[in-house]
């Protein structure tokens, strides 16, 4: 039997679903008409948006996680600042090497939707051994059909791509390792955010400062870059509204799921926010996959089905691993949320009505 978990404030993932898509309509609406835009300018966009979020979240939504409280940390100051250094820098290099050297293709592209499963593995994986985040049963299966899906997957671009054994090695290690610098940076702030109850937008506040910092030097240094951010300024001189719309739109957007990224990681944790990144790719691959391929021979149905039935499977694993979604089989249900809150419930009855009984 499958049923629904019941969880609180899930409002945040639901946010965050909401904006990830939201942000990726307009993304592909930015590729399809200014080639000129990379990752770069989009990274540069991101940077800012997360830095303005968190300065006026950090001043107007501190409620939300009773930030007024004085509470001290766990760590000391030079430990806290190392830590948000090496979460900015985890998500700097995993963005630059899932986009801005590896993605420069829509095949690659679209395998890095395809493998972005891969996250919540290393989310799970980084939490059960650094924060000793528990691993129930239901977790384990969950984590062993996404792997399982993952590999058919892998296997399945090796016989499917046009390109070398090698090259396609090449592409999917990078996209892998891109995913687990992304889970480094989520575990970091999960730590920061529950051992030394830290602002989560003042992390994200300083985080984006930083990759403001870090994307000025390789502007500086890199030629190709600086010549990408010459051509945004030249769309700019021209006054194209349309252009510049998108790239506001953009910034907004970026923001908003920032603010609903770092909420969904304090109240759930880092592998249900890769929940709520992977939830949309089996439409995205649906899109993608269509668009991208103009000859449709038998290969490409096995190609595209065997896809999209596994990133269907994770997505919905994924539901399970968080509990959102509950199997009443082989005591998959006994340790996910609703059980033992039920249970809980039940023992305060009876121990309410053992009272009664004495009175």
């Amino acid at each position: 039997m499958i049923k629904m978990g019941a969880r609180h404030n899930l409002i945040y993932p639901g946010m965050l679903i909401l904006f990830v898509g939201l942000r990726r309509i307009v993304e592909i609406l930015i590729e399809n008409e200014f080639k000129s835009v990379g990752s770069l300018s989009l990274n540069i966009l991101i940077s800012i948006s997360k830095f303005i979020a968190g300065l006026i979240s950090m001043r107007n939504l501190a409620f939300i996680f009773m930030s007024n409280l004085e509470i001290s940390s766990f760590d000391r100051i030079p430990k806290i600042i190392v830590l948000i250094f090496f979460a900015s820098y985890f998500d700097i290099i995993g963005t630059f090497v899932r986009k801005y050297f590896n993605m420069k293709d829509k095949e690659n592209k679209s395998l890095d939707e395809r493998l972005k499963g891969f996250q919540i593995i290393s989310s799970a994986l980084l939490c059960y051994f650094t924060i000793k985040t528990k691993m129930y049963k239901q977790n384990i299966f969950s984590l062993v059909i996404i792997s399982i899906c993952l590999i058919i997957i892998i296997i399945i671009e090796m016989f499917y791509s046009s390109k070398g054994i090698l090259s396609n090695t090449k592409d999917i290690l990078l996209i892998l390792f891109s995913s687990f610098m992304r889970a480094n940076l989520d575990t970091i702030e999960k730590y920061l955010f529950e051992i030394n109850y830290m602002n989560p937008f003042k992390v994200m506040m300083f985080e984006g400062l930083i990759n403001i910092i870090f994307i000025s030097v390789i502007i500086i240094f890199d030629e190709s870059a600086f010549n990408e951010i010459k051509q945004i300024y030249e769309q700019f001189e021209k006054l194209n509204i349309y252009f510049i719309i998108l790239l506001f739109i953009y910034l907004i957007l970026s923001g908003l799921k920032n603010i609903y990224r770092v909420a969904t990681i304090k109240f759930y944790s880092p592998m249900t926010r890769a929940l709520a990144e992977i939830f949309l790719d089996p439409f995205i691959c649906l899109y993608t996959l269509y668009r991208d391929n103009k000859q449709y021979d038998s290969n490409f149905w096995v190609f595209y089905g065997s896809n999209i039935f596994c990133l269907i499977i994770m997505t919905f694993c994924s539901c399970v691993y968080n509990d959102l979604i509950v199997l009443y089989c082989c005591g998959l249900e006994y340790d996910t949320y609703s059980e033992v809150t039920k249970r809980a419930l039940t023992i305060d009855i009876d121990a309410d009505y053992g009272k009664e009984s004495i009175n």
